[in-house]
């Protein structure tokens, strides 16, 4: 593809030397289509001058006059065209007749023919993010908001038509015509779903009146809401409550600023005589045209109520009737109780976690993932030889073999080259992109495992791939965010998630993400924050204290993958988190739907040292040619200088028992 550089050069005098900043504005374009670019990876060979295309494949590049020569050489990469290098002295001339430059794509072979259509389910629904691929290849789609798809295929083919809750349906290309889909739900499927939920355990609640401990099913139905109701992808109070309680309005006070990326620090409590008073931007309740008192752990509550934790956060009752509100001045008045604030305490007067007087004591032996993972016939062969040209010559041989171009080959025998030569082991790992460079999930793949053996510029080729595939999936921005902050692209990576955590990317919901994403941005402006522009942003995320002892993120490449993830610490105690349709279906139709695709849990601030164990178990049989791999990331002293990273990526769908995958070392900060 050929790059459409739309560059106005702007020159400005910046000082008494007659020194001059050079400002580029440019787009990047296809040759043959004519189309913008996006991702594409423009930078100045050997300096420090280095930018990348949006969505629409624009570009801003500014740097000093004095700092690149004509004969210095700018280079624009992507995947999928042919990359171009220019000196500087022709691309000024070119600049003054055109404000485009075009990139060509790269000749790879294609089936020719493509057909369209749409999915959608029983009740005549378009289905987002459906799965459309050509049976026995790495061909794979997904459908847009609308359930629109286009797959390259031929007459003969079989179309595999697939979405989580949904009969997978095949159909056999008889002619290139548009097709409908109708997808029909998984009735056994829904049927384990709902005897699931008949076994679960309702758990006690209580609520904290200012006048004592009073049972939550005590109030009436309806004004009435739980940790439950209020789900994992809320970040601010007043969005939990908008909509969910009869007559309750939510306002905001004069200045009509939404406090945004909020560190949710609480504030102190005042006399429950005072007035009700708000500040400018500050959310305002009320109840029938009447503001409500807020109670939060039986003491009034006068502060920005999106300061408050909504994790933290256990039972929420609002009383609305004269006899309900007659103790609290005959006003309306909204009841907030933490989950810590009945909490059992010890002789010291420590609290008790409830986790830890049920039946979670860890007495399981797990065995180690490096004493579980059988070898394939293929990497015995390859351990057969005892040179490094000999196990080349054996590689060549298997790598003509058609059965061996699987995803699966190429990561392993990558890390069995790894321990004669490093470059032929990522050269090995590269032909990923060869044999299924349109696909999503098997470029995750790759993407992973470059960053496990810290590729990063790799890395982020393959997620700006990705993000031209999944342009409506909430995942790939975050990918690329954080991408570019290892590649030390610091501004574009904060620019990213100030669009992700404001949800102002069109037909993306974020609002699964927030919570991570806040964590990461926070991390990035600890960090490098004289690197970015960072002016327009809040105060209170602008923290020199955020920092988390141990944080580990999973991702996983298959968004309908389902295992079992266990934790268990230094006191021998466990926690069990599922990720399967019959433990969480609302939370996997959201992940489908939205396409993300991940989970971050801390350790912060724990009162044990010792030994953290972390185990996992699949659940589900991986598909043809779409294995499951599971990326694991653990930070030591997350955003602080001193910080630790590390990468590590297994094939998911081999861990039919649970395994021991890593154990941490944790020492609680001074």
């Amino acid at each position: 593809m050929r790059t459409i550089l739309t560059i106005i050069s702007l020159f400005f005098a910046t000082s008494a030397f007659s020194q001059y900043t050079i400002t580029i504005d440019a787009f990047v374009l296809d040759e043959h289509t004519k189309q913008p670019i996006p991702y594409v990876n423009i930078q100045c060979v050997g300096k420090d001058i280095k930018t990348i295309t949006n969505a629409s494949g624009k570009f801003t590049l500014t740097f000093d006059e004095d700092f690149v020569s004509d004969t210095d050489t700018f280079q624009f990469i992507t995947i999928g065209y042919d990359s171009l290098s220019v000196e500087m002295s022709k691309l000024s001339k070119y600049l003054m007749v055109s404000n485009k430059i075009y990139l060509t794509a790269t000749k790879k072979e294609t089936l020719g023919n493509t057909i369209n259509g749409t999915v959608f389910s029983g009740k005549n629904m378009t289905i987002q993010n459906a799965a459309v691929r050509i049976k026995n290849t790495f061909i794979e789609v997904q459908t847009t908001v609308d359930g629109h798809f286009e797959i390259p295929t031929k007459i003969g083919d079989t179309l595999v038509v697939d979405y989580i809750g949904m009969h997978e349906k095949e159909i056999i290309v008889s002619s290139l015509n548009s097709v409908n889909i109708k997808l029909k739900p998984n009735a056994e499927l829904l049927k384990a779903v709902l005897i699931k939920g008949n076994k679960t355990k309702k758990k006690k609640r209580y609520v904290d009146t200012g006048f004592g401990k009073v049972d939550f099913n005590a109030f009436s139905l309806g004004s009435m809401l739980t940790s439950d109701d209020i789900g994992s992808h809320r970040v601010y109070l007043t969005d939990v409550l908008r909509g969910r309680i009869a007559g309750l309005n939510v306002a905001m006070g004069e200045g009509n600023v939404r406090s945004r990326f909020n560190s949710w620090a609480r504030t102190s409590f005042k006399s429950a005589t005072s007035k009700i008073r708000t500040q400018p931007g500050q959310p305002i309740l009320s109840i029938r045209g009447q503001e409500a008192l807020i109670f939060y752990d039986g003491f009034p509550y006068y502060g920005n109520i999106n300061e408050i934790d909504v994790n933290t956060i256990d039972t929420i009752v609002v009383l609305k009737s004269l006899a309900t509100t007659v103790l609290y001045g005959s006003q309306p008045t909204i009841l907030i109780t933490s989950k810590n604030r009945f909490l059992e305490k010890d002789e010291n007067g420590q609290a008790i976690d409830a986790a830890l007087v049920t039946d979670n004591l860890y007495t399981e032996s797990v065995p180690l993932l490096s004493g579980t993972t059988q070898k394939s016939n293929y990497i015995s062969a390859l351990q057969n030889a005892k040179t490094y040209q000999e196990a080349l010559k054996i590689y060549k041989a298997q790598s003509q073999n058609e059965k061996f171009q699987t995803v699966s080959y190429y990561v392993d025998v990558s890390e069995y080259f790894m321990k004669w030569n490093r470059e032929k082991s990522i050269e090995i790992l590269l032909n990923i992109e060869k044999i299924a460079g349109s696909n999503p999930k098997v470029l995750k793949v790759l993407a992973y495992k470059l960053e496990e053996l810290k590729q990063f510029e790799q890395a982020k080729l393959i997620y700006q791939r990705i993000a031209t595939l999944l342009p409506n999936a909430a995942q790939s921005y975050r990918d690329l965010a954080l991408i570019y902050k290892n590649t030390g692209d610091y501004q574009q990576s904060l620019d990213l998630y100030k669009k992700m955590l404001a949800n102002s990317i069109e037909n993306i919901d974020f609002k699964s993400l927030e919570k991570p994403l806040l964590s990461e941005m926070q991390q990035l402006l600890r960090r490098y924050r004289s690197e970015v522009a960072y002016k327009d942003l809040p105060s209170n995320v602008l923290t020199t204290t955020f920092k988390y002892d141990v944080r580990i993120v999973f991702e996983w490449n298959t968004a309908d993958a389902e295992f079992e993830l266990q934790f268990v610490n230094p006191n021998s105690k466990f926690y069990t988190w599922e990720h399967s349709i019959i433990a969480n279906k609302n939370r996997m139709l959201n992940e489908v739907k939205n396409g993300c695709h991940m989970e971050e849990f801390i350790i912060d601030e724990a009162m044990d040292s010792g030994e953290w164990i972390i185990n996992v178990k699949n659940l589900k049989a991986a598909k043809a040619f779409s294995p499951t791999y599971l990326k694991y990331t653990i930070y030591k002293n997350y955003g602080m200088q001193n910080e630790e990273r590390t990468v590590k990526v297994i094939q998911l769908n081999k861990q039919q028992e649970k395994v021991t995958i890593d154990k941490i070392k944790y020492q609680p900060a001074q």
